[in-house]
């Protein structure tokens, strides 16, 4: 495998990959299977190296439970003070170790661990496919993505909310939900592009869609949604089974 190869996926796992470049490396993914593998590969190293780093440091609070024992008991064992504070240290030595131990052994504790790690902001990459559908609302639109892209998200929602009927904006509107944390209003719009099936923005729409289900803790309807974006053999659906497989082991 190339360097440069290297370079592409360990920046696309990482969330690091922008606007063009992500879209060229997804579909790329689609095409080449032994890239997936690659990224397959890659992303369990990541999660070897993870792991391996908790056990170093469920190892530690071990020996540093042990070492204050030893301290603890070396001034008065039979000092009631001392006994108190020692059993209190012990407690919570146990419970934070035992707490460790259930992250090790679930690497994704919660459906919004998984949305935050496979929510990428799209926008600008959106924005070179979408001229043709901004039409006449082509001004307020535009600014509504300036302001997406700018962060300012209230603002955003403030604009493009007023286009009810430009797919675009309602794209742009549910990533700003999503920004907000307002999931329910998201799944709005994503539901909205979706039910009108003549544009481009059905893959997105669908992706995000199962993406705020999980933030929102809708484990079934996430489940659903990501199995059909599976099934569909499209540029989500590698990720979509990674979902499901996370989803299963939850």
């Amino acid at each position: 495998m190339k360097n440069s190869e290297t370079i592409l996926i360990d920046k696309y796992i990482t969330g690091k990959l922008e606007d063009t470049e992500l879209w060229e490396f997804k579909a790329d993914l689609e095409k080449n299977p032994d890239l997936a593998q690659q990224v397959k590969l890659r992303r369990e190293i990541y999660n070897t190296i993870s792991n391996s780093k908790k056990m170093e440091l469920l190892n530690t609070l071990s020996k540093m439970k042990a070492d204050k024992q030893k301290r603890i008991f070396g001034i008065n064992i039979y000092s009631r003070q001392i006994q108190t504070i020692a059993a209190s240290i012990i407690v919570l030595m146990i419970v934070g170790a035992s707490l460790l131990s259930n992250q090790i052994g679930n690497n994704y504790n919660t459906n919004y661990e998984i949305y935050t790690e496979y929510f990428v902001d799209e926008g600008s990459l959106i924005t070179t496919r979408s001229v043709s559908d901004l039409s006449t609302d082509n001004s307020e639109v535009e600014n509504g993505i300036r302001m997406y892209d700018t962060k300012q998200y209230e603002k955003a929602v403030s604009i493009l909310d007023s286009k009810p009927n430009n797919v675009t904006a309602r794209l742009y509107l549910g990533l700003a939900y999503m920004k907000l944390e307002m999931y329910v209003k998201a799944e709005e719009q994503f539901e909205y592009i979706i039910n009108n099936r003549d544009n481009i923005f059905i893959d997105q729409a669908e992706w995000n869609l199962g993406l705020s289900y999980l933030a929102n803790d809708k484990t079934k309807q996430a489940t659903s949604i990501f199995e059909k974006i599976a099934s569909d053999a499209g540029a989500y659906s590698s990720k979509a089974s990674e979902i499901i497989k996370k989803l299963e082991n939850n």
